[in-house]
């Protein structure tokens, strides 16, 4: 689940002797039956274990591999070679290449079985979001893959693929197709990019003859809190979005600083129990400020936000450092937003909650 993630930072190495670990350790490497994992190994899991301690389940520690990955979805681009990744029964890996991108016009066919990236073998148990994150890198950069010959007989396939940029929109828009005088935008995620995606799928909608608008939220786990801020600015005129408190700081308010392009138009907002945090933080404004009613079923609660803090290895903290509070003044912990519309019958077939929100904008806005 993604998080109210607010900034990215160096960790600084630490000086600490952590005495106590080297003990642990001397004891192990002298005495354990068999051979240790290597020392990096051994200290992602000191990692691990240290954080796990803490008994917060948004203060986690994330291993490169994951990391990158994450990092490419709050950005809103990853540099990478045009190719999908899948594990195929005979556990190999197998590569599917994007129309027109840098894998195919290297040659690279459907169903080629990746043996190879810069020269690192890929063992069965290799994970895939490890080899996801082997692939992707800076776009510019060249990556060597080895491919397995495709007959008997022939030649392992060697290519090297410089990785373009492939965005990874976190907003789609459309008209509603009972009503096309009514756009909906869905928010996925709140990468860095999310802000303007929002503005350019509203002129767009617009533009097409939209006259009211539904903002979904629905399952959106959140992302950056800045872009969440602006997202809610983006269709409020003043007010207050939220209050952020700290340890042992003063309280930081965030209001509305300039009055928002989307401030006129009819809104409603869809949330329901997997709207999370920075997704709720633009809920949460909207309700309070009287901009817009919440449709739906109450959202997850969390109210806390996380900095992500990068090791050295490429590696990265995400540490609990400030609460978020609604303009009122409530911290949604365990309890979430409260819908003004509530919708709980769900017939399996029809979109209940956007139904709603169609007939709210028709007859009751």
């Amino acid at each position: 689940m993604f998080a109210g993630y607010q900034l990215r930072a160096i960790w600084p190495p630490s000086s600490e002797e952590y005495g106590l670990l080297k003990e642990a350790h001397r004891f192990l490497d002298n005495h354990y039956l068999r051979q240790l994992p290597e020392q990096l190994m051994l200290e992602r899991g000191m990692i691990h274990g240290m954080v796990d301690k803490l008994g917060d389940p948004y203060t986690t520690y994330i291993e490169p591999a994951a990391h990158e990955i994450q990092t490419d979805d709050l950005t809103g681009e990853y540099g990478g070679i045009g190719a999908y990744l899948s594990r195929g029964e005979d556990r190999r890996v197998h590569l599917i290449p994007f129309d027109d991108g840098p894998a195919a016009r290297a040659g690279v066919q459907e169903g080629d079985i990746l043996i190879a990236v810069d020269y690192q073998l890929i063992e069965e148990n290799t994970g895939l979001e490890t080899i996801l994150a082997m692939v992707r890198g800076p776009v510019g950069t060249s990556v060597n893959l080895i491919l397995a010959s495709r007959k008997p007989g022939d030649d392992d396939l060697i290519l090297d693929i410089v990785r373009t940029a492939f965005p990874i929109p976190s907003v789609n828009g459309y008209l509603q197709p009972t009503d096309l005088k009514i756009g909906v935008i869905v928010i996925t995620l709140f990468s860095e990019k999310t802000p303007q995606e929002v503005e350019d799928s509203f002129l767009d909608l617009k533009s097409r003859g939209m006259e009211t608008l539904v903002l979904d939220l629905r399952d959106n786990a959140g992302g950056l809190l800045d872009s969440g801020i602006d997202v809610a600015r983006f269709f409020l005129s003043d007010g207050l979005i939220l209050i952020e408190e700290r340890r042992g700081e003063v309280k930081e308010v965030y209001r509305v600083e300039t009055k928002g392009d989307a401030v006129d138009i009819p809104l409603a907002v869809l949330i329901n129990g997997n709207t999370a945090s920075a997704a709720e933080v633009v809920a949460a404004a909207l309700q309070a400020n009287h901009r817009a009613p919440l449709i739906g079923t109450p959202t997850f609660g969390k109210g806390s936000v996380q900095l992500i803090l990068e090791l050295s290895d490429q590696s990265s903290l995400h540490v609990t450092a400030s609460r978020w509070k609604t303009p009122q003044g409530i911290t949604l912990d365990l309890h979430g937003l409260q819908p003004d519309v509530p919708v709980t019958i769900d017939d399996g077939e029809h979109d209940v909650i956007m139904l709603a929100a169609v007939d709210w904008l028709q007859h009751d806005q």
